[in-house]
């Protein structure tokens, strides 16, 4: 393994014209080259609006440089960037990280608790549908249901104006109906009775539908967060699914009580 005195050396003669020794020490991987780019649009270190220079990243990055065009040639068939003749490449989208159990729909869309190094960004919702439903199988198991019916509200979710992602949630047709305002803050999970919170997230090909609601291609990739919120009891008060735009929308979630990654773990 190289040490970073013997690495800036490297640059150095590569610099000085020593091309072999530079394509020595660079990676080659355009799956590493993206994942870091994207990264670096994510948490705005790559701001909207900057300029995005090919051999900076090459050195900055230590790819090759097919890695970092073909990268680059992703981030542009994903609207993250443009490449415009005789002008350069630019970032021209953002990508807004929401904690993964942010917008429960507990009340009313709540918040979960934020991050101070990442604020939770400015949402919009619009009412799309509400009413009471046949439950199926799957939904009378995940709720532990006697019942055939249950209250159903979807709503779209934007920033800025630009469609984010759509949130539908099911709750026992007896239980209270929930409020259409969005209650802001920890204050409204903690006036309702929680025991704890469950979810999961994958990634599917999106229906026809949705990406037209979303303004996105038909099967393009879409993150869906199935969540289940259980009351005070431990029983289940709401089941939830978040269909977020995998283009646009990351989730993030943080446990200080997690030793992970330690030599002693058993």
């Amino acid at each position: 393994m190289q040490t970073q005195t013997e690495l800036t050396e490297a640059i150095g003669r590569a610099r000085a014209g020593s091309r072999q020794r530079m394509r020595d020490i660079l990676q080659s991987s355009p799956r590493r080259a993206h994942v870091l780019l994207r990264a670096s649009i994510r948490r705005g270190l790559l701001a909207t609006g900057r300029p995005v220079e090919e051999q900076s990243l090459i050195m900055s990055m230590m790819m090759s440089r097919n890695s970092i065009r073909s990268a680059l040639v992703q981030l542009g068939q994903e609207g993250l960037i443009e490449r415009r003749q005789r002008v350069g490449t630019s970032v021209v989208a953002s990508i807004s990280e929401l904690p993964l159990l942010e917008l429960l729909p507990v009340g009313g869309w709540t918040r979960a608790q934020e991050d101070p190094e990442r604020p939770s960004v400015p949402l919009e919702l619009s009412f799309l549908e509400r009413g009471i439903v046949l439950a199926d199988e799957h939904i009378r198991t995940r709720l532990q249901l006697n019942g055939e019916h249950v209250y159903m509200r979807e709503d779209l979710v934007s920033r800025g104006g630009e469609p984010m992602g759509i949130l539908v949630g099911y709750y026992p047709a007896d239980g209270p109906e929930p409020t259409v305002e969005i209650d802001h803050g920890l204050d409204a999970l903690r006036r309702v009775a929680l025991s704890h919170v469950e979810a999961t997230v994958e990634a599917v090909n999106c229906d026809e539908r949705t990406a037209k609601m979303l303004g996105i291609a038909v099967g393009a990739a879409v993150l869906v967060r199935e969540t289940v919120v259980h009351g005070a009891d431990g029983r289940p008060s709401m089941l939830a699914y978040g269909h977020y735009r995998g283009d646009r929308v990351a989730l993030w979630a943080k446990d200080d009580g997690v030793p992970a990654m330690r030599n002693d773990a058993v």
